[in-house]
């Protein structure tokens, strides 16, 4: 079901190196023989493909390595925050805004803190997803960001030349700049070891030493021209015994001694600049990328058996990403790296070797329905967009393939930020009878009435309310009621707010529930109860009308990634970042006894790795079943059955697991199902982002003209 064009009632699937054609939505099972599959699971499903939601590219990459989580900063100035033991969810991502820059990130001490063109340090609150206090360098735009080995003290490499200093341990606090240099600075590493601390500097055609004592230099390295051009030094590191390592934009990595300020070793891997290094935790290794799309290997090597002499060797890591590698980072074992093509890239270095890609897409919250009148809410950066679907005739029983759009989709309403602002969050109700977003000076509210809904055009009167908009504060979450009776935000503050806007006073009820900030946030299909899941593993399920705790899920050890009210019962569905499913009874307030004996035997990684289930949905008329779906992949699990119905025993040890997978989908941003049973699924495919992204180097090909 192509939602811009036809409707799909048919998917064409290889296994086992046979393509068959199959009714419906076909969710097999990977583990059995064609013959043994024979159940299938049939849905009409509104492929949606129109919308276009276009990454942005990866500008930097910094990782705490106390508390393993991952700060990735994009090119619209938005800074996403990733926790890399919970398989590398997306926890949370805080905005820009307008015109905003982040051109380096470093954590210090939990703390993570942003430098950009507009010249200052600013330090991001991660409760409240927004900076929390700044600091101008008074030295223009900030380049690059480095830090002591304490971690209380940050130097910023600028425009002007000038190395800045900054006091990080309580408050913010600028303390001084060096002696001004001819040439902007960008990049930075700090040497801190006995007794000793200097900064070294890559600028043009040199790199320097300074003082951090006396803000003088101490020496300088410089590098050779390339056909009469300057040499500019992207990117610096340096190791604990003072070896300095370098890329420029000749494309050469080159390891210097730093206590001699001499040059040890050259290494031209690369075909154009090197952009960015880094090293690993033992500093055995280091790895290098740049605009040829290229990754490369430095390893420290025993030179010979004879003397503890040693050398860097090199070799290539891998060649995934497409455009330039602008970033990379270490940590536990794992290369990340990232560019203009907007993937994120994880290499497994440790044990066995792979390379994962993390999807670009959001992770949750972008797109909503009403499916009660098949509406689809579309959030872009600066406004949200309200579709209504198509429709085509009643298949008939063997009906396969595309059917063709009897009503064509339509584009009801856009609604813009205010000036200078972006959105942040949004929502419908299930009813479609109120709507809203969530900028950066607050939440708007709107009730939607639609008239002639079946004709071609039907006539559409939006109402904003007023009274609600000018009294809710920012939010990162927000979720109205089925029928809009009611609102329930998290705001930025770190408060929930629950709104009655059926009320002529508009009741709020605010409070705060919890010190970590809230990540999921769901409504139960009654409109009576509301569930939060926070970034300490906790489910809170509370009263909507008046705000009241009413229950606590078990504390598990993994993250959570998808709630979900069930609406044949009073249950609530969990899904989590290592890929189990958890059913808690709010009645009996534990797990349900299909819970107790199958959400331990999920197998690892039966979703992929790197990925974790975004959404939970229930199917209309069959209890019994849910649908799950991750950025690639749907699966149906039927729970009226054991998850694992045998152990074969065989050389392969399989297994006959009871979901239905299917992986016809890439990205896969939303699925969820319709009033009428029909599954809404948005998808925006690979090859559509990149079409908007610019011109990769080009490299000459063995055997291409």
């Amino acid at each position: 079901m192509v939602e811009d064009s036809t409707m799909e009632k048919k998917i064409r699937k290889r296994e086992g190196g046979v393509e068959r054609a199959i009714k419906g939505i076909h969710f097999g099972d990977s583990t059995k023989t064609m013959s043994e599959a024979a159940e299938q699971v049939k849905l009409l499903v509104h492929h949606v493909r129109f919308f276009e939601f276009q990454p942005q590219t990866i500008n930097c990459i910094s990782c705490d390595d106390k508390t393993e989580r991952i700060a990735v900063s994009r090119a619209d100035g938005s800074v996403e925050v990733l926790a890399s033991h919970h398989n590398w969810m997306q926890e949370m991502t805080i905005s820009g805004g307008q015109g905003a820059s982040v051109e380096s990130l470093i954590w210090c001490q939990g703390r993570l803190f942003a430098g950009g063109i507009g010249g200052n340090v600013v330090e991001l609150d991660l409760q409240a997803r927004k900076p929390k206090s700044s600091m101008s360098s008074n030295a223009g735009p900030i380049w690059c960001l480095t830090k002591n080995s304490k971690g209380d003290k940050i130097a910023a490499g600028t425009e002007d030349g000038c190395v800045v200093l900054f006091d990080v341990s309580d408050e913010l606090q600028f303390l001084r700049g060096f002696a001004k240099q001819e040439g902007r600075i960008l990049s930075l590493a700090w040497f801190d070891q006995d007794g000793e601390s200097i900064i070294i500097s890559g600028s043009i055609n040199n790199i320097r030493q300074w003082s951090v004592k006396s803000g003088q230099p101490i020496s300088r390295m410089t590098l050779g021209r390339k056909f009469d051009q300057d040499t500019i030094v992207w990117c610096v590191t340096v190791t604990r015994d003072f070896t300095i390592i370098s890329g420029d934009s000749r494309g050469i990595v080159t390891f210097w001694n730093g206590k001699e300020a001499t040059q040890l070793k050259t290494f031209h891997c690369h075909k154009a600049d090197v952009l960015s290094l880094c090293l690993s935790e033992n500093e055995t290794e280091a790895f290098s990328g740049g605009v040829d799309a290229a990754l490369f290997q430095f390893s420290l090597c025993n030179a010979d058996h004879v003397t503890e002499r040693k050398r860097w060797v090199h070799q290539p890591l891998h060649w995934r990403h497409t455009h330039d590698v602008r970033a990379l980072t270490y940590t536990g074992g794992y290369l990340v790296s990232g560019g203009v093509d907007t993937n994120l890239f994880v290499a497994k270095l440790k044990g066995i070797k792979r390379v994962l890609n993390v999807a670009p897409v959001p992770k949750h919250g972008l797109i909503n329905i009403a499916r009660e009148r098949n509406l689809v809410q579309l959030q872009y950066s600066t406004h949200i967009e309200i579709w209504k679907l198509g429709a085509a005739n009643t298949p008939f029983a063997e009906e396969r393939g595309m059917l063709p759009l009897t009503q064509k989709r339509q584009k009801l309403i856009v609604l813009k930020a205010r000036e200078d602002c972006e959105v942040i969050c949004s929502s419908i109700s299930a009813s479609g009878s109120v709507l809203g977003f969530s900028d950066n000076r607050g939440i708007r509210v709107f009730t939607l009435t639609l008239e002639n809904e079946t004709s071609v055009s039907p006539e559409v009167t939006l109402q904003r309310m007023s009274t609600v908009s000018s009294q809710i504060h920012p939010a990162h979450l927000m979720v109205f009621t089925p029928k809009g009776s009611h609102l329930v935000a998290v705001l930025t503050s770190g408060n929930l707010c629950v709104t009655n806007l059926t009320d002529e006073q508009t009741n709020q009820v605010e409070r705060r529930l919890t010190d970590l900030p809230i990540h999921r946030l769901c409504v139960s299909p009654d409109g009576e109860k509301f569930a939060t899941a926070s970034l300490d593993h906790s489910v809170n399920i509370y009263n909507v009308a008046t705000c009241e705790h009413l229950c606590s899920c078990p504390v598990l050890q993994s993250q959570i990634s998808a709630l979900a009210f069930s609406p044949h019962s009073s249950t609530l569905v969990i899904g989590y970042c290592d890929h189990s499913i958890y059913e808690f009874d709010m009645i009996g307030t534990e797990f349900t006894p299909w819970s107790r004996e199958n959400s331990s035997q999920f197998p690892k990684n039966w979703l992929k790795p790197l990925q974790h289930i975004m959404g939970i949905s229930f199917f209309p008329e069959c209890p019994d079943k849910i649908l799950v779906h991750t950025d690639s992949a749907i699966s149906v699990l039927d729970m009226s059955k054991r998850l694992i119905m045998s152990q074969k025993k065989n050389a392969s040890q399989r297994t006959d697991f009871v979901a239905k997978t299917c992986y016809k989908y890439k990205y896969l941003l939303f699925a969820d199902f319709t009033s009428n049973g029909m599954l809404v699924a948005v998808e925006r495919p690979p090859s559509q982002m990149e079409d908007n992204l610019p011109p990769s180097f080009k490299q000459k090909k063995f055997g291409v003209s």
